[in-house]
């Protein structure tokens, strides 16, 4: 058998690998080899016990699989005894397993668009009593609202934790909510954590199954949990011994809006018999970088006591000296515009390079100056659902083979046939035509479909009747689709340059391989959508392209040349942060969100900046006397 050698790793890092003695945080600088330590910790308990099982949570599909992967090869073979998956995933195991005590089916439908939940929240305020105060007008706003309590593991009490005041409608909202979406058999992002961490509590017995599963835990990014997730986590480890492991660094805490927090780490340090170790090298950045992140991020007073100082484990050979650079610019189209010149004139190539900023207003527009400026850029966003006309209809189909009463999937699935084949569909004549045949609204969309001029998209009808409609061999037409099957339902080469068509078949087939590689070749229907539903569908940028991406979606990914654009008082930090006073909260989450960001850079970073935003002058960002950056002027 293969043996796992860690003379790759240093000191700190193979003491973290194996450590034994209960649980450990790990406080992993940026750059420090965190994903690595955790491969290399999960691989070793597998391979030195049969009997071992672990459990790692994430915070993203992508981590998940890159973890999974590197286990996998340091173990030569398939990782069976380890789950890697995100709290999400991992939440929706356990009520498709255990969900009936909450009222819920295994094949539980996931919301991903805001409209189908608006829709739901509409119908709860229309139902409550009309005595009191009502719920505010602004629905959107509700819905932040309902989505913060769920954050917050708030179980529908007279008062909310982390409300000032707590409206009288908010526990019947709430509890109606909840109700609706059971009823349904509906779940969204906040309820898949609220139903599995409630189940758990509720349930000791179930509580005990789900932890015998797992002899080891392992957590990444523990700094970005918020209350629901690490209340869950509890349930799961409960003891102050627990063999737990968890990662984390609190100077990259940039989530609060979603309910992270320093208290996390706190409330970690109360909860277990925590031992500690420091990863605070850091492989990624020159030294250059790391002395400016290392004077940041001491102006922030909510640190860990004895926070060891970053320090850079990059060759100097590889630190362009002057790979810190500062232009001011007189207006923001002048910054921009900066942009594609700088990068031809350096001769960087697109792919090594990022373009990060506060907003994704002042990225929309570094993009649109990128491309205009003869540079390839793409300006990366969250897209929860596939939008291309053949992809759509697959899914939609899927998902109505799944449910084959729901009107909700119905309806979206009329929209997207009539974007393929231009025909128009009433959801509600197929609902009639339906109720004439058992209330198969498959079936009876299908024949409805068929019974109207649908033009070349008339193979699709043949091969969705045969391989869904009259059988559910939905493997088969996933993977006929996406190895090209697709060239039949959306005009084959006349649609071979389109863009959007073919990056989310490249993300599709992503996503099946992953899922396909987790749950075996015979993964079932519900647990395939289920999966899908839960990952990003944004599509990957080209090999040849600059990426644009807010700093938050820059996390955990590293490039060889970093522009941080917009360093301006009042748009980095932000207006809001700075209304709060020096010492705030939001001030220091700004600051760590500007930590991050220089600590994705590998070999230079630019930071820019315009005297004018918005039609009012700006003076530069406090972050860059704070990091001791001085400027130069732009050209």
């Amino acid at each position: 058998m293969m043996e796992i050698s860690f003379d790759s790793l240093n000191d700190n890092q193979r003491q973290a690998v194996a450590w034994s003695d209960g649980p450990l945080l790990v406080l992993a600088g940026p750059g420090s080899g965190k994903t690595r330590v955790l491969a290399f910790r999960v691989a070793r308990i597998l391979k030195e016990s049969d009997e071992a099982s672990v459990l790692a949570l994430t915070f993203t599909n992508k981590a998940a699989a890159e973890m999974r992967e590197r286990v996998e090869q340091l173990l030569g073979h398939r990782a069976d005894r380890a789950h890697l998956c995100t709290f999400h995933a991992f939440a929706a195991d356990v009520l498709r397993q255990h969900g009936s005590h909450v009222g819920l089916r295994p094949d539980f439908m996931l919301l991903t668009q805001d409209e189908d939940r608006l829709a739901i929240l509409d119908e709860v305020v229309a139902g409550l009593p009309g005595d009191g105060a009502p719920p505010p007008t602004d629905r959107r706003n509700l819905l932040d609202l309902v989505d913060h309590v769920f954050a917050e593991s708030y179980d529908g009490g007279v008062r909310a934790r982390t409300l000032v005041r707590t409206p009288a409608w908010l526990p019947r909202l709430h509890a109606e909510y909840c109700r609706t979406l059971v009823a349904g058999n509906r779940l969204d992002f906040g309820s898949l954590l609220h139903f599995a961490r409630r189940l758990l509590k509720v349930k000791p017995g179930v509580a005990r199954v789900v932890r015998l599963g797992w002899t080891h835990v392992c957590v990444d990014e523990f700094q970005d949990t918020n209350k629901a997730q690490y209340d869950l986590l509890r349930l799961i480890a409960p003891g102050r011994r627990h063999a737990l492991f968890v990662v984390g660094d609190d100077d990259q805490i940039i989530y609060q809006w979603n309910g992270a927090s320093p208290e996390r780490l706190a409330a970690l340090r109360r909860d277990y018999d925590l031992g500690v170790v420091q990863l605070p090298e850091c492989y990624r950045c020159p030294a250059s970088i790391i002395a400016i992140a290392n004077r940041l991020i001491a102006r922030n007073e909510r640190r860990t006591p004895d926070k060891q100082v970053l320090t850079s484990a990059v060759a100097a050979a590889h630190d362009d000296g002057g790979g810190v650079r500062h232009r001011a610019f007189p207006s923001p189209e002048d910054e921009v515009a900066f942009l594609p010149r700088d990068i031809r004139e350096r001769r960087l190539d697109a792919a090594d390079c990022v373009v990060l900023g506060r907003t994704a207003k002042l990225l929309a527009r570094a993009a649109d100056a990128l491309n205009d400026g003869g540079v390839p850029a793409c300006l990366l966003r969250r897209k929860t659902d596939f939008e291309s006309p053949a992809v759509r209809v697959l899914v939609e189909t899927l998902r109505l083979a799944n449910a084959r009463h729901d009107r909700d999937v119905l309806r979206r699935l009329c929209v997207a046939w009539t974007g393929l084949s231009g025909a128009a569909l009433e959801p509600e004549a197929v609902a009639a035509a339906a109720a004439l045949s058992g209330g198969d609204f498959l079936r009876a969309w299908a024949d409805t479909a068929a019974a109207q001029p649908s033009g070349r998209a008339g193979p699709v009808l043949d091969r969705l009747r045969t391989d869904l409609v009259d059988a559910l061999a939905f493997p088969s037409i996933v993977n006929w689709f996406l190895e090209g099957g697709w060239k039949s339902w959306s005009g084959a080469e006349d649609r071979q340059d389109d863009r959007e068509l073919a990056g989310e078949l490249e993300v599709w087939r992503s996503l099946h391989d992953n899922i396909v590689h987790e749950y075996g070749a015979n993964v079932t229907l519900n647990v395939y959508l289920q999966q899908m539903d839960l990952a990003s569908k944004a599509p990957l940028p080209r090999p040849n392209e600059v990426r644009c991406l807010t700093i938050h979606g820059s996390k955990g990914l590293e490039f060889r040349h970093v522009y941080l654009i917009g360093m301006a008082q009042e748009v980095f930090p932000s207006f809001q942060a700075l209304r709060k006073g020096g010492r705030s909260r939001e001030l220091e989450e700004e600051r760590r969100n500007c930590f991050v960001a220089i600590t994705r850079v590998e070999r230079t970073l630019t930071l820019t900046r315009a005297e004018r935003y918005y039609g009012y002058p700006k003076r530069p960002s406090q972050f860059l006397a704070e990091m001791g950056v001085r400027a130069e002027n732009g050209r």
